[in-house]
């Protein structure tokens, strides 16, 4: 019997233990739900209660807040005119100051950036030239070099594939040969998890004990003819021992009678 069959086996019996338990949990349930409810409407009384004295205090300390907001607000609306008309004039004065400082720095550093640019330029020429024959040279060796390997490549890859050719060979008979053992496996591994699945049902449950009677009058078939082969043997044994006696005690007769 397979891990599935057992698996479903199991599975069907703990569904059977499950459902006396909740028959008792439901019972528990209900009288609980009926407690809590009572507890419930209780709270809830005392919850409203509550609430309403709580607003009645919010609403008195809401009003006091907004009188002591609004006058605060005032001084501080006053304070940040004043401080913003003192801050415009500074920053306006400020930045006259900060651009033209950057436009005379912007105007060198273009000045010096084209120089540079022009001086980057020719030497950038040069070195491209130079990089560029030795890119040539290095490719052309490098053509040489992979011919070379090309062809030993090419020897190497007959060898191995007449080597692996043969491997591959082997490998697929033997994974057959497991796939079809894999295969007789799951089939005979379904069959019994669809009769245990199968024995949930009030059908299931007949056959399922009709099954277990045929399997007890099987066993104690087989039981029976044992003790009867059993019984025979020892009737033979009994019967082969007396003829040996009694041939032992014929054989010692003449053996006396000479003495």
């Amino acid at each position: 019997m397979g891990n599935l069959t057992e698996d479903i086996a199991r599975l069907c019996g703990e569904i059977e233990t499950l459902r006396d338990s909740r028959k008792v949990f439901g019972s528990q349930l209900d009288k609980e739900t009926r407690e809590m409810k009572t507890g419930v409407s209780r709270m809830r009384a005392g919850f409203r209660k509550d609430q309403n004295n709580m607003a009645v205090r919010a609403k008195n300390d809401r009003k006091k807040f907004v009188s002591s907001l609004d006058t605060e607000v005032s001084g501080f609306l006053n304070a940040f005119d004043k401080a913003h008309a003192e801050m415009a004039a500074t920053t306006k004065k400020a930045n006259v100051e900060f651009v033209s400082d950057v436009a005379n720095h912007v105007s060198g550093l273009l000045t010096g950036y084209h120089k540079d640019l022009q001086a980057m330029g020719e030497a950038t020429k040069r070195e491209n030239t130079i990089f560029v024959g030795d890119v040539i040279g290095f490719v052309n060796a490098g053509k040489k070099e992979t011919k070379v390997m090309m062809n030993g490549f090419r020897t190497e890859h007959t060898k191995m594939a007449k080597v692996t050719k043969a491997d591959r060979t082997k490998f697929l008979n033997k994974l057959e040969d497991n796939v079809a053992a894999m295969r007789k496996d799951n089939v005979n591994d379904l069959v019994g998890a669809r009769a245990a699945l199968a024995s949930l049902s009030p059908q299931g449950r007949k056959a399922r004990l009709m099954a277990e009677q045929r399997a007890k009058a099987e066993q104690e078939r087989k039981l029976r003819m044992e003790a009867e082969q059993k019984g025979k043997a020892l009737e033979e044994a009994r019967a082969r021992a007396e003829a040996e006696r009694s041939k032992a005690q014929e054989q010692s007769l003449p053996a006396m009678k000479k003495k």
